[in-house]
């Protein structure tokens, strides 16, 4: 899993001004892209250029693999589940910088062991679950480490410009939204734990409406 991160990386990272060397369903494929994903899976000891034409292709296969799935995904995944999948990778990047101590994962154990049961209601050993309890202290820490330095306001004092949670109050009985991408009308009516039959009925909206991105919509308070 973590490999395959770090190939999507490189596929996000790569320079817009690099060679176009193939294409997979119109998305262009750079020579810098196979270059760092050769480099990465041969430890740097080959290059593209001094491949056979069959390794050529069996590469720029591998790579357009990874370049269907991103592109894909970024079409397909939801704005919240991408804010999701961004948060998780922060989480667990900084977790990555965290040390916990064998004593910290048994006293976690200890403290926590009436939770650790099978289906039979036994107790789980602690080295099956010191992974996850090793995981879970170190994400702790990179949280505490990143609330010590926050800056809790009650009410609106301190808030950021731009940062309002994508709505705008205003008087009366709704606020407006501003339409992202991914977004749907009924994703927005949940959001707002409202229906897309109010929300059509807020904006004038007829059953063949389609919203656009970047649009500012009425949704209710």
């Amino acid at each position: 899993m973590k490999k395959i991160v770090v190939l999507l990386a490189l596929l996000m990272s790569v320079s817009i001004s690099a060679k176009v060397i193939a294409t997979v369903n119109g998305y262009p494929i750079y020579d810098n892209e196979v270059n760092a994903f050769l480099k990465l899976a041969t430890n740097g000891k080959a290059k593209y250029k001094n491949l056979s034409k069959k390794d050529k292709r069996a590469l720029i296969e591998r790579v357009a693999v990874d370049k269907l799935v991103l592109k894909t995904a970024l079409k397909e995944v939801k704005t919240e589940e991408k804010n999701q999948i961004i948060a998780g990778f922060w989480l667990r990047k900084k977790a990555a910088k965290q040390k916990v101590s064998n004593k910290e994962i048994k006293a976690a154990y200890k403290e926590n062991k009436k939770f650790f049961k099978d289906k039979a209601g036994k107790i789980i050993p602690f080295a099956k679950v010191k992974d996850m309890i090793k995981t879970s202290l170190l994400q702790k820490k990179a949280v505490s480490k990143m609330m010590k330095k926050a800056k809790i306001s009650m009410g609106s004092k301190g808030l950021k410009k731009g940062n309002s949670n994508d709505t705008k109050a205003s008087s009366g009985k709704s606020s407006t939204y501003t339409i992202k991408s991914g977004n749907t009308l009924s994703g927005i009516a949940a959001k707002f734990n409202t229906t897309t039959k109010e929300l059509r009925a807020l904006n004038g909206m007829d059953k063949n409406y389609v919203i656009k991105v970047g649009k500012k919509i009425k949704v209710p308070n």
